[in-house]
This record gives structure tokens, sequence and C-alpha cells, in this order.
């Protein structure tokens, strides 16, 4: 059993917990999901998010070795700057999704999901060998806490409790202060597709942390929510989670992220079968789904037109701020087309469906960037 330096303060607030595929006690909820999601929606709530990964790479070829390593460009980065990228293998297939922050040219730091930060440390060891690059990479993902802030009010709850300039901390940008004598890194970034925090704090810290951005957060409503409610809300906004909605047999096309691939930034691992891909089309997409009546669409379960299989459910969720009954599906080509009509089976019954673009709420992404 695996536990986060805030697992006594879930068990305190007696929140249900359940054990992660890697291992981890985790809150699933504090109250309810839809409570904990409508919160974070409307005011502003806060979650443990420790158990992500965070592995730094360092050396004169550090920077490098990442642009190297990502389908983005790491090269375009200021210091205190931050970007969303997936890495790729040589087929194209995705390895892991990530945050690359960069601290300087010599110093950037590779956040992972928990479940595959083992593997993702071993990628990256691998190429900084075969390259032979002046470069070394350390898992330092037990050093800290990190602890979500996220929702409408976050900005106003982090102001009270830190001299950071929040109002000048721009989307996918981190700053280092302080939450009373704490130190702290706080990085405009998060999984909600709300305006949001990540702090960083020491792990013997997070509690006297957590305490902290709790009390400033009472005025404004704040509420812990759980894991099960952060699946909801990134549902909601059309986000991947590498390892169940992506795996390493798909391929940034096919799972809605080519958007961040950049062409232009030189040789990256992966970029001549992406440009393939590109070229002839992805045999399969992401889409979103809803389904007509008060079920909810079973993961795995076939979609079909008429008598044959288009594609596959791969999960189906209520959506707590949308109150409709929502879901993610691999479409084959040529019938990944909003409002294009499908069925599946739901205990028995034969339901109709809809395939839909995502995001399902804020296609724009103005909440998160205000």
């Amino acid at each position: 059993m695996k536990l986060t330096p805030l697992y006594q303060k879930h068990i305190d607030l007696g929140a249900t917990m359940y054990t992660t595929g890697m291992g981890y006690e985790m809150p699933a909820y504090y109250s309810s999901v839809e409570e904990e999601a409508k919160n974070v929606r409307e005011r502003v709530g806060m979650n443990d998010v420790s158990l992500m990964g965070r592995l730094d790479v360092k050396g004169t070829d550090a920077l490098a070795l990442t642009q190297y390593l990502i389908v983005n460009n790491a090269a375009a980065l200021s210091d205190g700057q931050s970007l969303y990228s997936v890495m790729c293998d040589a087929e194209g297939l995705i390895v892991d999704d990530v945050i690359v922050m960069r601290f300087s040219a010599e110093h950037l730091r590779i956040i992972t999901s928990s479940m595959f930060r083992a593997r993702t440390l071993v990628w990256i060891q691998k190429h900084i060998d075969k390259k032979k690059l002046n470069a070394y990479v350390t898992d330092i993902s037990s050093y800290y806490a990190m602890i979500g802030v996220q929702g409408p009010k976050s900005r106003e709850v982090l102001s009270g409790i830190t001299k950071i300039d929040l109002s000048k901390l721009k989307f996918f940008r981190f700053a280092f202060g302080k939450f009373g004598d704490i130190q702290c890194m706080i990085a405009r970034l998060g999984f909600s597709g709300e305006l949001g925090y990540e702090c960083y704090v020491n792990a013997e810290d997070a509690h006297a942390a957590w305490d902290m951005i709790m009390a400033a957060g009472k005025p404004h409503g704040i509420l812990p929510y759980g894991m099960d409610t952060l699946d909801a809300l990134r549902w909601e906004k059309g986000f991947i989670f590498y390892g169940f909605d992506a795996t390493d047999e798909h391929n940034p096309y096919e799972c809605r992220v080519s958007d961040f691939i950049r062409y232009d930034c030189g040789d990256f691992l992966g970029r001549e079968a992406l440009l393939k891909i590109k070229e002839r089309g992805p045999a399969k997409k992401l889409m979103g789904l809803e389904v007509e009546g008060g079920a909810l669409p079973p993961g795995n379960q076939p979609l079909k037109i008429g008598s044959g299989r288009v594609g596959h459910v791969v999960a189906g969720f209520r959506s707590p701020n949308l109150d409709r009954n929502l879901g993610y599906a691999y479409v084959n080509a040529p019938h990944f087309e909003a409002g294009t009509k499908v069925t599946l089976e739901i205990d028995g019954t034969k339901t109709a469906a809809t395939i839909l673009d995502m995001p399902f709420l804020d296609p724009a992404g103005k909440r998160m960037r205000i």
C-alpha cells in the first residue's frame, strides 16, 4: 500500500477511499461526486495530486533531450513556463502524456502519471544512454506534496496566503514563494478546466499547507474533492487520462492531442511515423457520446450503425454540471463526425446515441484562462 503525505487528512475528513492501479490509497470522494464537481465549477475545490510522477532532467543536454522525446516544442519555453505534450515511440504510438516545466535550459521537470512514472524514467534514461547525452534524470516524486486548488475562486483563496502576485501568473506559468513560512511553488495548471493552480510543498509541510489553504478557502466555500470527482471534471472537458482513454496502442491523432505536435521545431522521436499518420488520417478517433434514456453507456460496449460495428465505448458518466448521460468512445473512420447516430446495447436493450465533439463544457477553454 502506498500513501501520499496527505493520507491522514483524507481519513480525518471521512473520505471514501480506494486503491489506485499503482497501489496508492486515495480519496474517491468526500461527500458526493455531484456536490464536489459542482463546487469546483461554481466556487473552489482542493485535491491531493501528490501521487503524480515528477522527474527532474538536468545537464547541459537536458533541453536537447527533452526536445527529442516530446512532440511539442520545449525550446520555445522560457524559465518559469510549462507546456503539455505527449512522448511517442518510433512508430508514433504514445509512451506517456506529460507536462514539461522549464527552470532553466539545464533543468527541466517532467510531470507524469503515477501509473507510468517508473516506465517513463527508464524511457528517458534509455535515450540519454543511446544518444550519449550529458544529462541525467532523477525521480523526485516522493520529495513533494502537490495540492490542486481549482475553481473560479481559486485565485482569491491563494492570494490570501501568498505574496506571489497571482493576477500576473499566466496560464501554464509557475512561480516560487511561501504560504506563511512554508516554501512553495505555484503553477497555474490543473485537470479541471477551470481557473486553477497546483501547489508544490515539501512533503513534511503537506499537512500545514493543506490546513492553511482550507482555512483561507472557507469564506469562499472551498471543499475537498476526490479522484472520482476529478474524473467527472476532466471528462466534461474532454481531457485524456493516459492508461485509460489513451494507451500505448494509440497515436496522437486518434486521441485528439495532435494539435500539440510541432513539426517545425526539428527532429523528435516518432516524427516520420506521425507525418505518415497525418497524411493518411487516423483509423479511429476518440469522440464524445450522448446516450438517450436514463442509463450510462458501459465500457467496451460496441457501437453500431445498422448491423455494422463502427466503434466502442471507452467510459460512460453522468455529467454533474451538464445533467446529461455522456461518454467517451473510439469511433472508426469515416464515422467520426459530430451528429452521427449510432446504437449500443445497455442491459440487453438497444439504445440510441449520438456522436459528439469534445469538450462537452466550455469548448473555447475560456474558464481556465480568466
